[in-house]
């Protein structure tokens, strides 16, 4: 039988574990994911957040496990992407006397999702509160963090914060808690996710803990949306501080370098960048993409202070792998960048220009392009190996 789980008193964790998601949006997720939501039993009953119209029943076990629907008087919409959104219209229909809260950005994004006839919404902003009974509920709007619509839920006299999709991670475990779990491998899994989910918007994720220490929130559990949740002073300040790390924008000296390859010559290029740096005693890791998911390689950016791509042309144009990432990572919009494009080609110079192009879009710092018709010869690599040169006296 689907039960919910107490994380405080009268707060029951109602969500799903999506064990079998191995890919998100291009981001490859191979430790699943949870979808995660809370019901608060009080004078009025408080539901926050749904999950994936697929796995509907089994929440709706849960909820059932702890009341009955004619019961709930609120449903809380933090965000209306549909991992979160995707069963409220299942949830409407067997509690069609609940009240919906969100912001103004949420109830046009419902609306535009589904059929809200006969739904009634409280539309809130940053600092406004709900009183459910013995319990507070209070708001922050966190827009695009990362949609319009976002926003978190703090439960004042839990000392509790529902962060949505800050601080969570596409982790599926049969732990609950952080505490439970291997911490390096949450927290290397809430890397991943800012890094592929969260990266364009340091600003608002730097602005939203600005907003918690203004409102002079006391956090003493974050719940995200997805995976475990964060419980303990100790715990809170670990997540807390690593946000403050990754929003910042800033590197740690390091290298990251990305290629692909056909015949050897762009692996060649890219073995003797790396061997440069190690020598200047730069730290580097190097990323081929025939064998690594793009979301693997962007966990490194995070980090990276120097950034080399390597493609090997294929008919006048990137090489698709190399193509594709460049795209996904300039979604994702990683700052304060030095880079250098290199490669290979047969009979067309200058595709890596286009990669070049993309450096500049991003307004980092760069040096010239290098590129080698076939197969570099030793003089080729040396030369290559002054350009990389270059690159680390930016």
């Amino acid at each position: 039988m689907m039960k919910g789980f107490e994380i405080k008193k009268d707060i029951y964790w109602v969500g799903v574990k999506d064990w079998n998601l191995v890919e998100f949006h291009g981001y490859s997720t191979p430790h699943g994911s949870t979808y995660n939501s809370y019901l608060i039993m009080d004078e009025k009953i408080t539901l926050v957040d749904g999950v994936k119209h697929y796995m509907s029943k089994e929440q709706l076990a849960r909820i059932s496990s702890l009341t009955d629907f004619s019961k709930i008087a609120y449903i809380v919409v933090n965000h209306v992407e549909m991992d979160h959104s995707g069963n409220i219209p299942d949830i409407m229909k067997l509690a069609p006397q609940a009240k919906i809260i969100t912001n103004s950005a949420g109830k046009q994004a419902l609306e535009a999702h589904f059929d809200t006839t006969g739904w009634e919404y409280e539309l809130i902003k940053t600092g406004d509160s709900v009183s459910i009974g013995k319990r507070t509920l209070e708001f922050m709007t966190t827009p695009m963090l990362h949609w319009p619509d976002s926003m978190m839920t703090y439960v004042k006299e839990d000392k509790l914060l529902l962060s949505n999709d800050g601080f969570g991670q596409h982790y599926a475990s049969d732990a609950l808690f952080v505490k439970d779990a291997p911490l390096n491998v949450v927290t290397e899994n809430a890397k991943s996710y800012y890094a592929n989910i969260l990266f364009p918007f340091g600003c608002q994720a730097e602005k939203a803990l600005k907003t918690a220490g203004d409102l002079g929130l006391d956090i003493d559990m974050i719940a995200p949306s997805h995976g475990l949740i964060w419980s303990g002073k100790d715990e809170v300040n670990t997540i807390l501080g690593l946000y403050a790390k990754w929003s910042s924008c800033g590197n740690e000296g390091k290298a990251v370098i990305v290629y692909d390859s056909m015949w050897g010559a762009t692996a060649a290029m890219a073995e003797t960048a790396m061997a440069v740096l190690q020598d200047a005693g730069i730290p580097v890791t190097k990323h081929c993409l025939a064998v690594k998911n793009v979301s693997e390689v962007m966990v490194d950016f995070l980090d990276a202070k120097y950034v080399l791509i390597g493609n090997p042309t294929l008919n006048n144009q990137l090489f698709p792998r190399v193509a594709g990432f460049v795209t996904y990572m300039r979604g994702l919009q990683p700052k304060n960048k030095v880079a250098l494009a290199f490669g290979s080609y047969g009979w067309r110079p200058g595709v890596v220009k286009q990669i070049q192009q993309v450096f500049d879009e991003l307004g980092w710092q760069s040096v010239e392009p290098f590129e080698e018709k076939y197969t570099p010869k030793s003089d080729v690599l040396e030369k290559f190996a002054e350009r990389v040169k270059e690159l680390i006296k930016l």
